[in-house]
């Protein structure tokens, strides 16, 4: 099965590489006569920087539309492991441990997302329109993450049911911002007013998942780097589901100054929950400053009712195909910096903060989250009231390109990170330490770039868990990954 998939995924890009180059060269022997025919420009899959825009007029107005995407499929070896699980946006956890039982062992897979989610989207704009004498465009996105070794959706919520009840530790299981929605990556649409800023609204990233994907070394690599592999860490100010905003407004804006730096801004609010309108808000704020040398990026999060979905009952029949839900109130901070001495090197790093705090409702009613039924029909606060934990992640790291001091290296980079996370005891009334553990996390990602659609890629990532979190007794203490891949992006 696995060789079969190795086969193809050659084949399909052998197959692109060899249709484009025949197509180039028809167009090349009649050159002549395509200019007399028609002054379009020819369809080049390979260098095109958009090969599946298209350009049209709304009325009297300009617009277009563009089908963009990643297939990223990787062979990835994890030493200690549940059974992957397809359904997850990617399907290897080192950063989540391993508990020591007959069902976790080392293992081999074909994975989903060896650098990023597999994905599919549609995006574009219409303009431009005046109002007040202030020209402005209508600007869109929808975006749906897969897995394309199975051609289903992301849907990690399906992945904690199939493990509830009497059926844990069948597979891997984990919450996340991706349950099953079609456009679960992004949806949204708004107003671009140039000058004025962007005004949007839908299913939107949270800042801090875009200050991590330009800010840690190893881009946000999907099953290697901790911001990558976690939402909760990677973009959710210590919730996953955080990590997108459903149903919020989004204004963002920035102008350059007159030494060329950029600074940008932006603020959110999300009606409602990831689990929809009816209860909980979420609030972030972002602040950046970046010139070609220099960066600095901070975002604020505060988010109230949050939901936290996880498997059900464990042991009990009665869950079976379940999950629970709990609510938290989080407040986050995150801090990064980065400096580019010369055009080949980019060193940077940074700090998050995040706390969980008991819930504003201590209980809500949900007879189901994300289309699956909730154990129970109630979420309830993660915490008792007079309780609260604090969170932090340190990182740093470099990136390198070879192209510009070794030429005959050019389309090769390489990149070297080291995640400090700490998780503090529960404080209350009774200190709990049963939660305080620490992650120490090495990832290293080399990528060369056959052209401006293909790249192929060698990523190994390794964690040590320590701290009454993670007793040495019930959990492996130090779990990792190896893989390379192929990812193809348009």
């Amino acid at each position: 099965m696995t060789s079969k998939l190795s086969i193809k995924m050659a084949l399909i890009a052998l197959s692109i590489h060899n249709a484009n180059a025949a197509h180039v060269a028809t167009n090349q022997s009649g050159q002549a006569n395509q200019s007399i025919v028609s002054s379009k420009p020819e369809f080049d899959f390979i260098n095109a920087d958009s090969p599946f825009r298209y350009d049209f007029n709304v009325g009297e107005h300009e617009a277009n539309v563009q089908l963009y995407g990643v297939i990223d499929i990787a062979r990835a070896k994890a030493n200690h492991s549940l059974p992957a699980n397809y359904e997850l946006p990617n399907n290897l956890y080192p950063y989540s441990g391993a508990k020591i039982n007959q069902s976790v062992k080392s293992r081999v897979d074909w994975v989903n997302g060896g650098l990023q989610d597999s994905r599919l989207g549609l995006r574009g704009e219409v303009g431009q329109f005046k109002w007040m004498d202030k020209p402005f465009k209508f600007v869109y996105q929808f975006e749906a993450g897969f897995n394309p070794i199975d051609m289903r959706l992301n849907n990690a919520a399906e992945t904690l049911a199939e493990n509830s009840g009497t059926n844990s530790n069948t597979s891997l299981s984990s919450d996340s911002s991706l349950n099953g929605e079609l456009f679960g990556r992004q949806a949204w649409a708004g107003v671009d007013a140039g000058k004025l800023g962007r005004l949007t609204y839908g299913t939107q990233y949270n800042p801090f998942f875009e200050i991590f994907a330009a800010y840690d070394p190893n881009s946000k690599a999907d099953t290697f780097s901790p911001f990558g592999e976690s939402g909760t860490v990677g973009g959710g100010g210590g919730i996953s589901e955080n990590a997108r905003m459903k149903n919020s407004i989004k204004y963002a804006n920035g102008f350059e100054t007159d030494d060329r730096a950029k600074v940008n801004y932006g603020v959110m609010y999300e009606f409602g929950n990831a689990a929809g309108f009816g209860h909980g808000h979420g609030f972030t704020a972002q602040l950046g400053y970046e010139t070609s040398q220099f960066g600095v990026q901070f975002a604020y999060d505060e988010f109230v009712n949050s939901i936290k979905v996880g498997t059900a009952g464990i042991g009990n029949p009665l869950a079976n195909d379940t999950i629970s839900a709990s609510l938290f109130n989080t407040d986050a901070a995150v801090i990064t910096l980065k400096w580019t001495p010369t055009k080949d090197l980019k060193v940077s790093g940074g700090w998050e903060w995040y706390q969980l705090k008991p819930s504003s409702d201590k209980s809500i009613a949900y007879d189901s989250i994300f289309d699956q039924e909730v154990f129970g029909g109630v979420a309830t606060s993660g915490l008792n009231a007079g309780y609260k934990q604090n969170n932090n992640v340190y990182f740093i790291g470099a990136s390198f390109d070879f192209a510009e001091r070794v030429p005959a290296l050019a389309g090769l980079t390489s990149s070297i990170g080291f995640y400090d996370t700490k998780f503090d005891a529960i404080e209350g009334p009774i200190v709990s330490t049963n939660s305080e553990g620490n992650i120490d996390t090495w990832t290293v990602v080399a990528d060369y770039k056959f052209n401006k659609r293909f790249d192929t890629f060698f990523a190994y990532t390794t964690n040590h868990f320590s701290g009454d979190k993670y007793p040495s007794a019930t959990n492996y203490s130090d779990v990792s990954t190896l893989g390379t891949g192929l990812r193809m992006r348009f």
